[in-house]
């Protein structure tokens, strides 16, 4: 009663503070209760979130190694596509993932696909047994973990669930496409001669590659199966095939790098018809091609020896200097035919020329012999088809009939001078690896062509304004003229 009468005694002013003093008192204890839970439900927030975080980019690391060394192992064959199954499991199982690496992926094939460009849609995407009838093209895998099972992805939240019974688990999935980034071919392109990869067309039993023979020198800007004017293309080095590039003929500034280093910017020659324009610019870029003898000008319009290095061996093998042959030759290649024949060499038709000139034989690759290619089964070993002898009796019957002969010698003449025998970045850069085109072409200037394979030629003289004098030394596969393998998403 005597509080009561004490407060009815107050002044009304004083009497409303302590009325809105204990409301507030309330008021603040549950404004305190919702701002802890929320501060709970925030904190559940980022840890959760965290976790999610970081099991996507364990996930994106283990994708990422699996795509690069299932990329790295394509070939272009069945073995390779076999081989990139099995190297992109070892890498996803031997990564784990989780705090204290509790975590080990399950890994099935359904995870890895394939496709011949980066980009595929998803239906595009192919699994490995639908993969292996388009080998030859297939040069870029994919890596998806949200079909594995279970699913490495999901994550069991600890305090999101406060905030929604939808938030029990989280779902996270990574994914990467990795394949080539540029081939080691030079953007100059030729016609085959013959679009049979391989065959024995002469009674020696000689190896004879897409028309042409190893071992003979060919004035590249001036053949053609097809008809009495050359044929010869500038290929778009940054045009993947399939696609239709814009004209180069008027970017030497773009062009030029791509012929110092012999390399283009596209992944593969397959997939599709690549853009070609016809005439290769030779008087624009011989100087380009020389740097391989050690040739640099000083001028922006020259290439530079760090990225485009000179050969090991820079002796030129012109008339002067084809000391292994017992007669001089009449010219820096083998003699074409005379109209109305198609541009071809007396190579092509020994039987019937009437120039029989050869030119320098054997300055860097022997003749090899169809047996060989045979016993295995047109895969090249590391030391090379078995191949004829450089002696008289050998020459008489490859090359009627001019029949030259050859002095005693043992070996090659570059490998005698310094040569490397391997083709390898930054050696043999002599050597040139060429497109070799479905002939004919259609006749616009600039169109598309398809690539039927890639030979290699040696240059056995600097290029000149007009010629391109280079010996044939076998064909290469894309596996071997792949550029750097690199993730591309």
């Amino acid at each position: 009663m005597l509080i009561g009468t004490v407060v009815r005694t107050l002044p009304v002013a004083r009497r409303r503070s302590l009325r809105w003093k204990r409301s507030e008192d309330g008021a603040i204890a549950i404004i305190t209760a919702v701002v802890i839970i929320i501060m709970i439900g925030m904190f559940g927030l980022a840890l959760d979130l965290s976790r999610s975080y970081n099991r996507k980019v364990e996930l994106q690391s283990i994708v990422d190694a699996a795509a690069l060394v299932a990329a790295g192992a394509l070939n272009g064959t069945d073995e390779g596509i076999d081989k990139a199954v099995g190297e992109a499991e070892k890498a996803a199982v031997f990564n784990t993932f989780s705090y204290a690496n509790s975590g080990v992926i399950s890994w099935s094939s359904a995870a890895l696909t394939f496709c011949t460009r980066p980009d595929c849609g998803p239906s595009e995407w192919m699994n490995a047994e639908t993969a292996k009838p388009n080998a030859s093209k297939i040069f870029f895998a994919r890596v998806d973990t949200s079909v594995l099972d279970p699913n490495p992805g999901k994550i069991q939240n600890y305090l999101m669930p406060i905030l929604s019974s939808d938030l029990v688990e989280t779902d996270v999935a990574a994914s990467a496409v990795a394949g080539r980034d540029s081939l080691d071919v030079l953007p100059l392109a030729i016609c085959a001669n013959s679009n049979t990869d391989a065959s024995q067309l002469l009674p020696s039993g000689e190896l004879v590659e897409f028309g042409f023979r190893r071992g003979i020198s060919y004035d590249l800007m001036n053949l053609n199966p097809n008809g009495g004017s050359p044929e010869n293309f500038l290929v778009n080095p940054v045009a993947p095939p399939g696609t239709v590039g814009t004209t180069m003929m008027n970017r030497m500034d773009v062009v030029a790098p791509f012929i110092c280093t012999g390399k283009m910017a596209i992944p593969t020659l397959r997939g599709g018809d690549i853009t070609v324009e016809r005439g290769f610019p030779i008087d624009k870029l011989y100087d380009y091609l020389n740097s391989r003898f050690g040739t640099y000008g000083t001028s922006s319009k020259s290439c530079v020896a760090s990225t485009a290095p000179t050969d090991p061996n820079i002796t030129i093998f012109d008339l002067a200097s084809v000391t292994w042959m017992k007669d001089k030759p009449e010219g820096l290649s083998a003699n074409s035919l005379v109209a109305p024949d198609p541009l071809l060499t007396v190579a092509e038709k020994p039987g019937g020329a009437t120039k029989t000139a050869y030119g320098p034989l054997w300055s860097y690759a022997k003749a090899a012999k169809y047996s060989s290619y045979l016993a295995y089964k047109g895969k090249e070993p590391s030391g090379g088809y078995a191949t004829f002898n450089a002696t008289a009796a050998d020459w008489a019957l490859l090359y009627n009939p001019g029949k030259p002969e050859p002095k005693s010698y043992t070996g090659i003449p570059y490998l005698a001078n310094g040569g490397k025998t391997p083709y390898k970045p930054y050696r043999n850069t002599r050597v040139l690896r060429i497109p070799l085109l479905h002939c004919p072409v259609s006749t616009e200037s600039k169109t598309t062509a398809e690539v039927v394979g890639i030979g290699k030629f040696f240059m056995t003289v600097p290029a000149s304004s007009s010629a391109l004098h280079a010996e044939f030394a076998g064909t290469d596969t894309e596996i071997a003229t792949g550029g750097n393998v690199r993730l591309y998403r």
